[in-house]
């Protein structure tokens, strides 16, 4: 179901003097986005599944494939390793490959290990749960009951999808409609 409101009609909402609505009326792409580290961590991990059983794959070429800054990236693949789904090989032919079978990976495992959870708000997430700040009790809470099923919706969809299955690209003018 779509939104009656456009992504660009609601960057261009107006009061009525003709100005800008400031704060909470303009939509905020950062908050629900996810962020560059996770996105990154994908990027490589897609790198190395689509050389997976190839041997060790250089630092250097996963960086430059990807567009990844390289210090940045040798975090995340660190941190990867250390999750036990990574690793490397130190060095003349060393790299890093993938310690799991790309179809033992989903995407979900992928934004849970680099995200913590999958919840756009922490009393909706099944692992990392926190009661909101600020906030009504949780029985009482509609925002919350939402949150539920986008979280359960979100879940059903990315753990349904493996690091190894074939993922169509979309034209970049097709994807800019929110």
């Amino acid at each position: 179901m779509r939104s009656c409101l456009s992504i660009e009609a609601a960057d261009n909402l107006r009061n009525p003097r003709g100005t800008a609505l400031p704060g909470p009326w303009r939509l905020r792409h950062d908050e629900i986005v996810l962020s560059q580290k996770t996105r990154y961590a994908i990027r490589a991990m897609q790198h190395l599944a689509d050389n997976y059983g190839q041997g060790p794959i250089q630092l250097a070429q996963i960086a430059e494939a990807q567009n990844i800054p390289a210090k940045f990236l040798t975090t995340i693949l660190s941190e990867l390793s250390r999750f036990g789904i990574v690793d490397s090989q130190r060095g003349k032919d060393g790299g890093y490959r993938l310690a799991v079978s790309p179809i033992d990976i989903t995407y979900g495992d992928l934004i849970r290990l680099m995200r913590g959870s999958l919840a756009l708000v922490p009393c909706a997430s099944r692992f990392a749960h926190e009661k909101c700040k600020n906030c009504l009790e949780e029985g009482d809470c509609r925002t919350r009951a939402l949150m539920l099923e986008v979280r359960d919706r979100t879940a059903e969809l990315l753990d349904g999808v493996r690091l190894s299955d074939h993922i169509d690209l979309v034209p970049a003018q097709a994807d800019s409609e929110g």
